[in-house]
């Protein structure tokens, strides 16, 4: 594989004795003999060489040397011995090669949007992902998986983290989070009690889930989240608010915020202390404003992954009608219209994607068709938000009053089906394995090849051969399940 080695002529006696023993089962004098012969003869050549030899020039001429002889059955062995050996110091001195690539970063590619190749964490990264994908192909895939990626007609993702057997993608469960707080390796997280704390857990809890696997992370239904941490900072606010107005003089205001605490919404606010609901009202969402502000910059550049890659992260929102739902996505659609930075840089992450739903934003009227509207004016501005369709037939038996159900897409815009085991719709918790791809026009090629070389008609060898690959990506996707 281009290293060097001290001559040994051992290990051609060991080589020559292996052949004989793969055929007779045993070693005989006569095989001790030969083998001795024959290095003694090769050891010889060496010396008295003008120059180094290279492996091949000795395995000639161990095979001149055994073809000598009357076993030209033990030639045949090592002839196959031979060509084994080959192959692994080829595909050896192949994959130091692209390693030393990556490495050196002479061959920057950065195929994702949240990889940069050129650091240090990225070549470091792409080189040990040269290794994975070849550990992958040689010890952990089955003959018709391996063959179908390099021959490029089912690509198998993601063939780095296949011997690690984590997932790709996942829909964060971030209600339960962000209500209940969680743990990381070095501590625990209390639960949320601001709009502001809730965005920036949301923006940590993307980070720490991005290490534990090697795909995108998703918020299933944004809005609707953060509607008790915009009515916790309101009452904060509001509470402030009857502080320094002195609108607690008001004799209804001890019978009002008797009933009143952090968990109440917005709208059942009376006009009791109006100037106070004003001032709460503006500070809250300006405080909604800054937090996803503060959210759009943290998934922009605190890296993860070995200091390498930004976390994938994807926030799904649009269908909540309440005041504190539509209060976060306008700041959302707004956040991402203006853009991150002194430059104000288009976001890349997180991927926005607008839910869409009947009765709620699509026709004017609709309780949310002026947040449609902005999203629309986002998108022709920003790339982003995406689209999902709610109400899409393959989503059909979501609960209307459950937005974990609601069509969602993932970090990686793939979407979680109904679930076998009893989950039904439900989206948060759930994600994806990895995906294959079948490639249409290689499979194209072979079928005009096909047809060519046997007067058929090529649509019906084409689909035949879909057919084909189809059942094998199947099978391939159960046996990385396994």
């Amino acid at each position: 594989d281009g290293r060097k080695k001290k001559f040994d002529k051992f290990k051609i006696v060991d080589a020559v004795l292996a052949a004989f023993k793969s055929v007779d089962g045993t070693v005989t004098e006569y095989a001790e003999i030969k083998a001795g012969n024959i290095a003694d003869y090769i050891q010889d050549y060496a010396e008295n060489s003008d120059h180094e030899l290279t492996i091949e020039e000795i395995q000639d001429l161990v095979e001149k040397g055994l073809s000598s002889t009357k076993r030209k059955d033990v030639a045949k062995e090592y002839i196959l011995y031979r060509n084994e050996r080959t192959r692994e110091r080829n595909k050896n001195s192949i994959l130091v090669r692209n390693v030393g690539e990556k490495l050196k970063a002479s061959n920057v590619e950065n195929q994702n949007a949240n990889v940069d190749e050129l650091s240090f964490g990225g070549r470091r990264g792409e080189a040990a992902n040269v290794l994975m994908k070849q550990y992958a192909l040689d010890y952990c895939m089955s003959e018709m998986a391996r063959n179908n990626h390099l021959d490029n007609m089912i690509y198998t993702h993601d063939l780095d983290s296949y011997a690690v057997g984590m997932h790709n993608c996942l829909t964060v469960p971030f209600d339960d989070l962000l209500a209940n707080g969680f743990n990381t390796r070095q501590t625990d997280v209390r639960p949320a009690n601001s709009i502001n704390t809730a965005f920036q857990l949301f923006a940590v809890c993307d980070q720490l889930q991005s290490l534990q696997q090697f795909g995108g992370v998703s918020a299933t239904h944004l809005d609707w989240t953060m509607v008790p941490y915009v009515r916790k900072s309101f009452y904060k606010h509001y509470k402030d608010g009857l502080k320094y107005i002195n609108e607690s003089l008001n004799p209804l205001y001890k019978e009002f915020t008797e009933k009143m605490n952090d968990t109440t919404p917005i709208n059942e606010y009376t006009d009791v202390a109006p100037k106070a609901y004003q001032y709460a009202m503006d500070m809250t969402i300006k405080e909604c404003q800054q937090a996803v502000e503060g959210m759009y910059h943290n998934l922009n550049t605190l890296q993860s992954r070995s200091g390498n890659q930004l976390p994938f992260t994807s926030i799904n929102y649009g269908t909540c009608t309440l005041p504190e739902g539509r209060m976060v996505t306008k700041a959302l659609l707004e956040g991402c219209i203006k853009g991150v930075g002194k430059f104000h840089k288009t976001s890349i992450f997180p991927c926005g994607i607008f839910q869409c739903m009947k009765g709620v934003n699509r026709k004017p009227g609709d309780p949310n068709y002026d947040l449609y509207r902005l999203a629309l004016e986002s998108t022709s501005k920003r790339l982003y938000p995406n689209y999902a369709n709610v109400d899409w037939s393959g989503n059909a038996g979501y609960d209307p009053d459950d937005p974990r159900t609601y069509f969602s897409t993932m970090g990686c815009r793939t979407a979680n089906g109904w679930d076998i085991n009893g989950f039904g719709q439900l989206k948060d918790g759930r994600g994806n394995i990895a995906p294959v791809t079948i490639i249409l026009p290689t499979l194209a090629m072979m079928a005009k090849e096909e047809a060519e070389e046997n007067g058929t008609d090529i649509i019906d060898c084409f689909m035949l051969l879909l057919d084909k690959k189809l059942h094998e990506a199947k099978d391939q996707l159960i046996e990385r399940f396994e």
